[in-house]
């Protein structure tokens, strides 16, 4: 009996062991409890690259990592990009993206993700708020490109309500940061233009309490020379494969080309529509605006623009409706027409009032539908419109000046600069100064570190107690949390520091550094 009851056991231990292989029983299980603790996971298979006997891997996060990523009704799209490694290549891997996901009840709809604008994976929509992981298999023609280009689109249908006020926001999805490829390697991750494309093309600064002054001063320039190029950098408080040293940090920057705009964008006439939000032609209905920004504190297209020349191309309207034209110029109407019936070119000249303008100033040109309205829900018919690529702005005979483009100028005109930073300086504190540098600072300007007198001087945002000679010109440079924008401030005459957060000192004449050895 006990062998005929042993046998009847192990019978059904292999019919048990037949059922698990054969429904993925296991395997569902441990996929069950991954999704508990990391939330649901999607697969999507395809041509998979052979991997590599190393175990050499890599993560890379998407390029901008701290610009969200959000899409916000049906549809929408957005799109990131992975840089890939150069020296180290890829021998396989996987487009990993994690991604919450918030629909209203009703609504049919599909988070769609392409490379290189052909679909590799889809997310359904459901009621409610969801986090969703999708992996999609990377294969060697994906490998073969030195940047990898993700685009998401937002598809489908909302919740049917007749003329409802809710349209286009029955659903939102956010890209998590978390989203990387990650990747195994013909060799490990070491060279520094591969870890930075690692990093989202972020260049992190190691900023270790042991450093000397001097060395700090040292990368507290070369970040804002990599701000000056356009580059995201940030401080760390490490020396370790995690951020860069000074040597690194030189190797680097010739790799990055410097941040000069194009001839016609730095000097007037400035040409609006050539390229970029302004250029082609817009189908949109009731109305459309063409935006302009420009900073006239730029060496280089410091003019006081004097007019606008506008060149506009307006569809004919079929419902009896004329155009409407508007041009304001911060903010400040300058110009308003109401165009003929059956007219469909504007070419006129506007004159830009030069106690109106400031540093930086915007354009907006506003083109309108005086039709009454029809269709389904009151619904205008679709217009069109274009601006035209011989749209810009003329010259003046009026330089701007300010406080910082007059210190600028002088900073020009002096030559090497010597520059120190207080000892305490945190990594908060460097990198904030790097932002202050990187506007402050004219490109073709030399700066020389020296921890014991400077003529540029690095504050934290907590103070220091320096001593400022009364004879010497001295300004105090701040910059505005809210608009980004640098504030100038003569201390000729004082001798107490206002604290105003991080700040930088500027003086023709060197002064002692707070803490110096003599």
């Amino acid at each position: 009996m006990r062998m005929i009851g042993i046998g009847l056991m192990g019978f059904l231990l292999a019919g048990v062991a037949l059922l698990l292989s054969t429904m993925n029983i296991l395997e569902r299980g441990q996929r069950y409890v991954s999704e508990l603790t990391d939330g649901p996971q999607l697969i999507f298979e395809g041509r998979k690259a052979v991997p590599a006997a190393d175990d050499n891997t890599a993560t890379i996060y998407r390029s901008n990592p701290s610009h969200p990523v959000i899409l916000s009704g049906l549809p929408a799209y957005q799109g990131v990009a992975f840089n890939m490694p150069m020296d180290a290549r890829p021998t396989s891997g996987y487009l990993q993206i994690d991604a919450t996901l918030q629909a209203l009840d009703r609504v049919k709809g599909v988070l769609r993700i392409s490379i290189d604008n052909v679909k590799r994976g889809e997310i359904l929509l459901r009621p409610g708020e969801v986090g969703r992981s999708l992996q999609i298999s990377l294969s060697p023609t994906d490998f073969a490109r030195d940047q990898l280009v993700v685009s998401f689109s937002l598809q489908g249908e909302g919740v049917s309500s007749p003329c409802s006020t809710d349209e286009g926001l029955e659903a939102v999805v956010e890209i998590e940061t978390t989203s990387a490829v990650f990747l195994t390697l013909d060799r490990p991750l070491a060279s520094v233009r591969d870890r930075v494309n690692a990093w989202g093309q972020l260049v992190r600064v190691g900023w270790p309490h042991w450093l000397t002054p001097e060395e700090r001063t040292r990368r507290l320039i070369l970040a804002s020379q990599f701000k000056q190029r356009d580059v995201e950098v940030m401080m760390v408080d490490a020396h370790s494969a995690d951020a860069l040293t000074t040597m690194e940090l030189r190797e680097l920057l010739p790799q990055f080309a410097t941040s000069e705009a194009s001839h016609d964008e730095t000097t007037l006439p400035r040409l609006l529509a050539l390229k970029g939000a302004n250029a082609g032609l817009r189908r949109f209905q009731r109305k459309s605006t063409w935006r302009t920004r420009f900073d006239l504190r730029n060496e280089k297209a410091n003019w006081l623009p004097s007019a606008l020349e506008l060149r506009l191309i307006l569809g004919r309207q079929f419902n009896g409706g004329r155009w409407a034209l508007s041009v304001t110029l911060n903010s400040r109407l300058v110009h308003q027409e109401l165009i003929d019936a059956g007219r469909t070119d504007v070419s006129t000249t506007i004159a830009l009032p030069e106690d109106m303008q400031s540093a930086v100033n915007v354009i907006e040109v506003t083109a309108a539908s005086s039709g009454s309205p029809e269709g389904r829900c009151g619904a205008s018919p679709e217009l069109i419109a274009e601006m035209l690529p011989e749209t810009r702005l003329l010259v003046g005979k009026t330089q701007f000046s300010d406080a910082l483009t007059e210190l600028r100028l002088l900073l020009s005109n002096t030559g090497p600069l010597s520059i120190g930073a207080v000892s305490s300086l945190t990594a908060v504190d460097a990198e904030a100064a790097g932002d202050i540098l990187a506007q402050l600072i004219p490109a073709d300007v030399v700066l020389k570190p020296n921890h014991k007198q400077a003529q540029i001087i690095v504050l934290p945002i907590n103070g220091a107690d320096i001593l400022l000679p009364k004879t010497t010109p001295i300004w105090l440079v701040t910059r505005n949390p809210i608009t980004q924008e640098l504030g100038v401030q003569s201390l000729e005459g004082s001798t107490e520091l206002p604290r105003t957060g991080a700040t930088i000192l500027v003086t023709t004449n060197a002064i002692d550094l707070p803490g110096a050895a003599s």
